[in-house]
C-alpha cells in the first residue's frame, strides 16, 4: 500500500514538475478568515475544462469526505486519528484518480494542479496540521469546481 502511495506520489509530483504552470501562490485568498496561498488554474479558451466520469467520481469523493468533516475541523473538535482518516480517504481519491486516469494532456496539466494542492493538504492533515490541510483541500476543491465541469457541482464555503 505504501508502495501505490509513494508511486503516486512521485507520479503526480512529476507531472507538476513537468507542466508549465505548477502550483502558484501568487494571490493571497482567505477561507473563513484562515490565511492559505490561492492556486492558478487556466480556463480552457474561457470555458471549462471536460474531464471524465474517473475524476469526476473521485472528486465527488473527496467532496464528500471534506464536507462531512468541516463543522468539526471548523470547531476545532476533529482528533487526530479522524483527521488521519480524512487524510486517507481523500489519498484513496487521488490514488484512484491517477490509476485511472485518461484525460487528454492539457486537461491532465491543469487538473495535477489541483491534485497537488489536494495532496499538499493531506500531508498537512498527516502532520496534525488540520485546519491548514483542510483548508487547502477545500481551496482545491472549489479551484476545481470554477476551471473543470462537473454537474450539481456546489463549492464548500
Amino acid at each position: 500500500m505504501r508502495t501505490v502511495k509513494s508511486f503516486t506520489t512521485v507520479a503526480v509530483a512529476l507531472a507538476l514538475a513537468l507542466g508549465s504552470a505548477g502550483i502558484a501562490a501568487a494571490q493571497s485568498h482567505d477561507h473563513d478568515s484562515h490565511g492559505a496561498g490561492a492556486i492558478e488554474i487556466t480556463l480552457n479558451d474561457g470555458a471549462k475544462w471536460q474531464g471524465d466520469q474517473n475524476m469526476i467520481t473521485g472528486m465527488t469523493a473527496i467532496h464528500g469526505t471534506m464536507a462531512a468533516n468541516l463543522d468539526a475541523i471548523h470547531n476545532g473538535t476533529l482528533p487526530a486519528d479522524a483527521a488521519n482518516g480524512v487524510a486517507a480517504d481523500v489519498q484513496k481519491q487521488v490514488d484512484f484518480m491517477v490509476e485511472n486516469c485518461v484525460l487528454e494532456p492539457e486537461v491532465d496539466e491543469q487538473f495535477h494542479i489541483v491534485l497537488g494542492e489536494v495532496m499538499t493538504g493531506i500531508s498537512a492533515l498527516e502532520a496534525g496540521e488540520v485546519e491548514t490541510g483542510a483548508v487547502t483541500i477545500v481551496q482545491a476543491l472549489n479551484a476545481y469546481g470554477e476551471h473543470f465541469e462537473h454537474p450539481g457541482w456546489q463549492m464548500i464555503d
